[in-house]
């Protein structure tokens, strides 16, 4: 099982809305059957959540004299209308299960049309479904590897002479194509461990009347498991709203929090709290602002505290990269050439797959074996870091580790800082559902809380987010359990080209290589094939191109298509 954004390119994403469009006319014509589906910067983050279609689903509500099936039938149908607290869906129920039923609690997505059984004693059936994917009830998805039947108990009884489910689970249960429209995925915001930048962890929720409500629970409960103990909340444990409503008016939502949230807070961290709240709300449609209040007063902020700034974003990385030419260190952007300046001679190490810092002058690359791994100071000194056998490409993180992977029969990854006198020397970094796995990438994040990773486990190769855990000094101290990711093509290199996305690839000097884009909030992207791609270069930022080598050169992503470039370098890398 693992948990992860639905993917939904561009062809998947229509068939998903035709069939979804499909059921539309199915539930307004009254159908009786179920829908079937066939250095750093900083910019504003982009509305999340907009759906394609601006349109309620408006299901008919129960039948006279309807049969136990056709009130099973017309209750799931009434599953993708979320409008006023899923009012039509109640009208199947019975009135003390109409009062109590909870739809949010979870969302079971299928493939297939559910079979409804009748069991032996009157009034009790069992509907089955081919289970797809679920969302639990803080818009956490999960999604199954392979489809499994999910068996539900349903109770019927009489009410007024009239049938009405008497017992069903929480929750709702929906076909895929009407989940493509009913839900949309939207960021909720929590911070690095320095309070730097703000980290997006996305989660599904159904787009309806109180989604402001429950967009704030989810985040007073916490970043999702693969995001715990890698970012952290401003809102202390036991935040809770105060009345189960995030009222909006002139987009302007209002929340009004629990006395035990500002209990014992400091005016920084009621700052960090508005920031935080304010940047999660303001990608739903109609909100623009945010007012935190207790017992329906406003809450003070005072003037800006001592060691606030503003949340970095979406981190972005120079738009120039590092890459290997006449065994020296050279920049590259567009089809220019430049050595870097003030490094000592290092071609007698012939140097391979270098990395460059995201906020200063520093380097690394690994030796022509792969045994060793240098870092170069802003001096333009190199160091030898670490050794070990089949390192994997350096990554060096915003606050100055540098990163690799030994795989000589168990990982070992290690990490060494910017300052080996002040902060020691290379050291290992436990790391945990890692250790068995042959890692063929690791590219940490640009906001510093994250690492993407590509690993074969058990035979299986997967694309993983996983976050990296820090001590209060910053130092890295292990892995999370990941989130793994979606790919439909082959991968064993990846790299970050946002702070919500990576492109993966698998190379090859022979044969035509698809490069897939994975975005955290679901979406993907196929790139144009590439005969022989060796290696992929993107990077977080507005306008960063693309790139990609093949043993004839250099290319570069225009539009669709791959563009022949003419500087001469290879191993081309942006920065982090």
């Amino acid at each position: 099982m693992r948990r992860h954004g639905t993917r939904y390119d561009g062809r998947a994403r229509a068939s998903m809305v035709l069939s979804a469009l499909v059921a539309v006319l199915l539930v307004l014509t009254g159908c009786a059957s179920i829908p079937t589906s066939g250095p750093v910067g900083t910019s504003a983050p982009e509305a999340a959540g907009q759906s394609d279609f601006d349109y309620a689903f408006d299901p008919p509500g129960p039948t006279e004299d309807a049969s136990p099936q056709q009130i099973i039938e017309g209750f799931l149908r009434a599953g993708i209308a979320p409008q006023d607290d899923y009012s039509v869906a109640r009208e199947y129920l019975a009135a003390e299960l109409s009062r109590e039923w909870r739809a949010a609690d979870q969302t079971t997505v299928y493939a297939s049309e559910p079979n409804i059984v009748e069991n032996v004693e009157k009034g009790s059936y069992t509907v089955e479904v081919s289970e797809t994917s679920s969302i639990d009830e803080y818009g956490l998805l999960t999604r199954k590897e392979k489809q499994t039947t999910k068996s539900v108990d349903f109770e019927l009884t009489k009410e007024d002479g009239q049938w009405r489910l008497s017992k069903v689970p929480n929750g709702t249960m929906m076909e895929e194509g009407s989940f493509a429209i009913v839900f949309s995925a939207y960021p909720l915001y929590f911070y690095d461990s320095t309070n730097t930048y703000a980290v997006a962890d996305y989660r599904w929720f159904a787009t309806r009347q109180g989604l402001s409500a429950t967009v704030t629970a989810a985040l007073l409960a916490g970043p999702a498991p693969y995001l715990r103990n890698a970012v952290g909340s401003a809102f202390p444990e036991g935040s809770e709203l105060a009345r189960a409503s995030v009222p909006v008016e002139s987009k302007r939502a209002t929340v009004d929090l629990n006395e035990a949230t500002f209990t014992d807070a400091t005016e920084l961290q009621r700052q960090l709290m508005q920031q935080q709240i304010q940047l999660t709300l303001s990608q739903i449609q109609n909100v623009n602002t945010v007012t935190m209040t207790v017992a329906q007063r406003a809450v003070s902020l005072g003037s800006v505290a001592e060691g606030f700034t503003k949340a970095i974003v979406d981190a972005s990385v120079p738009n120039t990269q590092i890459a290997i030419a006449n065994k020296s260190l050279v920049f590259y952007q567009g089809n220019g050439v430049v050595r870097v300046g003030g490094v000592q001679d290092i071609s007698a190490y012939k140097p391979r797959d270098p990395a460059m810092s995201p906020a200063d002058n520093r380097f690394a690359f690994l030796n022509g074996k792969r045994t060793q791994l240098f870092t170069v100071d802003e001096s333009g000194v190199a160091h030898e870091a670490t050794s070990g056998q089949n390192l994997l490409r350096p990554s060096i993180d915003v606050h100055g580790w540098t990163w690799t992977v030994g795989n000589d029969g168990r990982t070992r990854v290690r990490a060494t800082p910017s300052d080996t006198k002040k902060d020691g020397p290379s050291r290992q970094v436990n790391a945990g559902w890692m250790s068995n796995a042959d890692v063929t990438s690791l590219r940490v994040s640009p906001d510093g809380a994250r690492a993407l990773v590509i690993a074969k486990i058990k035979g299986k190769t997967g694309v993983y987010i996983t976050g990296i855990i820090r001590d209060s000094e910053g130092v890295p101290r292990g892995f999370t359990d990941p989130l793994e990711l979606d790919a439909s093509v082959p991968a064993e290199q990846g790299v970050w080209n946002s702070s919500n996305s990576v492109v993966v690839m698998k190379p090859s000097k022979t044969k035509a290589v698809q490069a897939e884009e994975i975005s955290l909030d679901g979406t993907t992207k196929e790139l144009e094939p590439l005969l022989g791609m060796t290696n992929i270069s993107a990077g977080p930022g507005d306008q960063r191109t693309v790139y990609a080598e093949t043993p004839d050169g250099v290319y570069s992503q225009v539009f669709s298509t791959w563009k022949k470039r003419e500087g001469k370098a290879s191993q081309l890398a942006y920065p982090g």
